[in-house]
């Protein structure tokens, strides 16, 4: 697999990798941040260009550097988001919701459209979305595939990739902020692992007849949907990457099903199946191969593969869940894409691209909490679960990547300040309710919509800057040509130090004429919501009766398990040492039919205390972190 040749990057630009980490229903956090980051670069690529009234007086103040966005990737919502990037760009037409007043309604917006009207107003059912949630339409077939019904996630994916026009015409009017050959990755994680193979044989095993030894198997369950916008162009089959095409099937049809899959929330959303007509055998080998050695971005033929891949079982369809299962920030994928095309280090002096996470629920170790062992079985076995889910996720090439210092890294996640030294303790309301919180309350989701706005907005005034200092000629190529009237303007000073961003907002340029300060500590929506639980109670009628079914299906699911076959060698067993009188047979068939009757009238009780439980641990945590409206007197 021969590396590609490394492309110079010209001293006036700046690349950028975006990753978006999952989110469950805090993806309207995320949609907010790209939602700025849009914004800012669409209203920097007019005033360039000189098609914005709003600059015609301050030309002499725009920067005339690039950023460009060379890949972005994300796993779970942060998949979909990812998604809804690479549309919102190839869209063509910019409409960021600048406005926190009124409470949903159709925006034109992607972000705002999707994550926080959700399936609200769905001009065909235009119920909650929490309570379509509920619906028993899905358990029809007789099979439960998750706790919640997952057809409004069909229904937002229907609309979002409900788009016209050609690909070819897209690309080609693509902003210069925008590759025209950008990557994209989404994170799976199958349930049926690929079997790799390492021959352990030696050289006379390998000869023709002799005793073959076996080889050593291991199973990769993380595989990725790895998209290339080919300059518009049509690849010559789907074996290396998929066409990043939302406008023809069936690439359109690919790209859905890998949104949808990529979220598909463990046993809470459906999961969603793969056959060979959306990933050829040779594609899953390649992407395996691509996560293992970290060669996203690098060309290979198709049947260049560097593994054994006798053991490949053909045609490989596979179900899938949740990618961040496995791989919730795939920052590792996107920066080899930046790697591949541009090196370790394309400039010693100066660092020429970057990352950019964006995380609604970082992780934070904490050194000051206690250890406490397990000291039974039960405890064992729930820190036996914790460690392997957190051993799937080791990072072990990027800590080392970490420690490079040949590209740039930024992290957006989720801050609010009540006051300048007051930190809210829970910024983001969608982190509620194990991340669901969002889908209870469409306020949840506005709030945090906004709150990544913000959070943008901040990042990229104050945080994603270099260094700037004249005097001892410490200055970034792209800031080269900067007057002295633009670095005032945009100048953040932070210890005795001067910063200079490497996106510039010029809003900052819009407040500045309007006589404007925008605090860093201000926020379109000041006050956290509160959920009124009344509408969440209002739903226990149908949440009983979704768990009643799920248990009758559950129960049907039982009672047809397949017994032994008669004249098996251990039925032979059986019936030697546990031969069933009369008397046996008819305590068995009492016995089932006991448990069916019990079953029966016990099944709604039942359904009625797993309702009450999960209300009571939903209202619970809602309490806990501050989100709940206090019940009236």
């Amino acid at each position: 697999m021969a590396d590609d040749v490394k492309t110079l990057i010209p001293p006036d630009e700046f690349h950028l990798g975006i990753t978006m980490a999952g989110a469950v229903s805090a993806g309207c956090y995320t949609g907010g941040v790209m939602d700025y980051l849009f914004e800012i670069l669409d209203l920097w690529e007019r005033a360039k260009n000189g098609n914005s009234n709003e600059f015609k007086n301050d030309v002499d103040k725009i920067p005339q550097h690039k950023v460009i966005i060379d890949a972005m990737g994300g796993a779970s919502a942060g998949g979909m988001t990812t998604s809804m990037s690479v549309m919102y760009a190839l869209n063509g037409k910019i409409n960021a919701v600048k406005n926190p007043s009124g409470v949903g309604g159709i925006r034109n917006n992607i972000f705002y459209d999707s994550w926080v009207l959700l399936d609200d107003e769905n001009p065909k059912d235009k119920r909650k979305t929490f309570e379509k949630a509920w619906d028993l339409n899905d358990l029809k077939e007789g099979k439960v595939k998750s706790i919640l019904n997952s057809a409004f996630i069909d229904s937002i994916a229907d609309r979002t990739f409900n788009t016209s026009g050609g690909i070819k015409e897209k690309v080609e009017s693509l902003p210069s902020y925008i590759s025209k050959d950008l990557e994209m990755i989404l994170s799976h994680c199958m349930l049926r692992g690929i079997p790799m193979e390492v021959d352990f044989s030696t050289p006379i095993g390998r000869l023709k007849g002799a005793n073959v030894a076996p080889s050593h198997s291991t199973f990769e369950h993380l595989t990725v949907s790895y998209y290339k916008l080919n300059k518009g162009e049509k690849p010559a089959s789907q074996d290396n990457f998929l066409w990043l095409n939302p406008f023809e099937a069936p690439y359109v049809d690919t790209l859905r099903l890998a949104t949808k899959a990529t979220g598909a929330f463990p046993l809470g959303l459906s999961f969603r199946e793969f056959t060979k007509k959306d990933f050829t055998d040779n594609y899953l080998k390649n992407i395996a191969e691509k996560i293992i050695f970290r060669s996203f971005g690098k060309q290979a033929s198709s049947d260049e593969f560097l593994l054994n891949w006798k053991a490949f079982p053909t045609p490989f369809d596979f179900i899938t869940v949740d990618g961040g299962t496995l791989n919730n920030e795939p920052f590792g994928e996107v920066l080899s894409i930046l790697k591949s095309r541009y090196g370790d280090s394309v400039n010693e002096k100066h660092k020429q691209y970057g990352l950019i996470m964006v995380d609604p629920f970082p992780d934070f170790a904490d050194k000051q909490e206690p250890y406490s062992p397990p000291d039974d079985l039960i405890s064992m076995v729930l820190a036996l679960v914790r460690t392997l889910r957190d051993q799937s996720k080791v990072k072990r090439t990027e800590m080392l990547e970490a420690y490079s210092n040949s590209y740039l890294r930024g992290v957006i996640f989720p801050v609010k300040w009540k006051a300048r030294n007051d930190k809210q303790k829970y910024p983001i309301a969608c982190e509620s309710v194990a991340a669901f919180g969002g889908f209870l309350d469409i306020n949840f989701r506005h709030h945090d919509f906004f709150l990544g706005r913000n959070n943008a907005r901040n990042f990229f005034r104050f945080y994603f800057t270099f260094e700037y200092n004249k005097e001892q000629n410490i200055i970034h190529p792209i800031h080269k040509n900067w007057t002295d009237e633009m670095v005032n303007i945009f100048k953040v000073t932070r210890g005795g130090k001067t910063y200079l961003p490497i996106i510039p907002d010029l809003n900052l340029i819009i407040e500045r004429n309007e006589k404007r300060n925008i605090d860093p500590y201000s926020y379109h929506i000041k006050d956290m919501p509160a959920f009124d639980p009344q509408s969440l109670f209002d739903l226990r009628g149908k949440m009983e009766d979704r768990f009643q079914k799920m248990l009758e299906l559950s129960m049907d699911k039982l009672n047809r398990k397949k017994s032994q076959p008669k004249g098996s060698a251990i039925d032979k067993y059986m019936q030697v040492y546990y031969p069933k009188s009369w008397w046996d047979k008819l305590k068995g068939w009492a016995i089932d039919k006991s448990i069916g009757i019990v079953f029966d009238l016990t099944k709604g009780g039942l359904a009625r205390s797993i309702t009450q439980s999960a209300l009571k641990w939903m209202v619970s945590d809602l309490e806990a972190k501050g989100f709940l409206k206090p019940p009236s007197k």
